[in-house]
């Protein structure tokens, strides 16, 4: 009863622990800085509703295998976030998280997957058009200028929160919404 009170939930509860989980490239520093320094607070701490996340460098279990992780933290989020430069795009993570949750889509049909472009990259890949065409607003950019700040922060809060069903261009939402 404490714990409950305390707001634990359990790992193996349909609701799941987390609202987002972040995937990013933890081996660039400028990137990792920006997502604890500047995502966390501005997701976790700020605003009328605290979204809790699960990120790598704080919340994965130390000596679990990566796949493992991974596929724990895909699947106890209601949304996958990733931070896309072109490094990390590269990567054999960012491969198998994307693979994850797509298989989430395919397992659960849940669409958990927002790309956020920390870089413009992916601006050719035939994913990238067919993600905007279906999901346009699972796919936001970091803003070119600072003035724009405050509407990508409130427009990440918005769709991290919102089922990417919902947001399915109308066209297309009857081949991907059944159940």
């Amino acid at each position: 009863m404490k714990a409950k009170l305390k707001g634990y939930i359990s790992m193996n509860s349909l609701a799941g622990v987390y609202d987002v989980f972040v995937t990013y490239d933890t081996t660039d520093p400028h990137v990792s800085e920006w997502v604890m320094r500047k995502l966390r607070v501005k997701l976790e701490e700020e605003g009328e509703k605290h979204l809790p996340l699960c990120l790598e460098e704080r919340d994965w279990l130390p000596g679990v295998p990566l796949v493992d992780n991974l596929a724990q933290s895909i699947r106890y989020s209601r949304k996958t976030l990733f931070v896309l430069t072109e490094g990390y795009v590269k990567t054999g993570v960012f491969k198998m998280a994307m693979y994850l949750a797509h298989q989430r889509l395919l397992d659960e049909n849940v669409d958990v997957i927002v790309l956020l472009m920390l870089e413009p990259v992916l601006q050719h890949s035939h994913f990238l058009r067919l993600r905007r065409r279906l999901c346009e607003k699972s796919v936001v950019e970091w803003p070119r200028t600072a003035a724009a700040q405050p509407w990508f922060w409130q427009n990440l809060r918005n769709v991290v929160r919102v089922d990417n069903q919902v947001m399915y261009n109308k066209t297309y939402s009857k081949y991907f919404t059944s159940k």
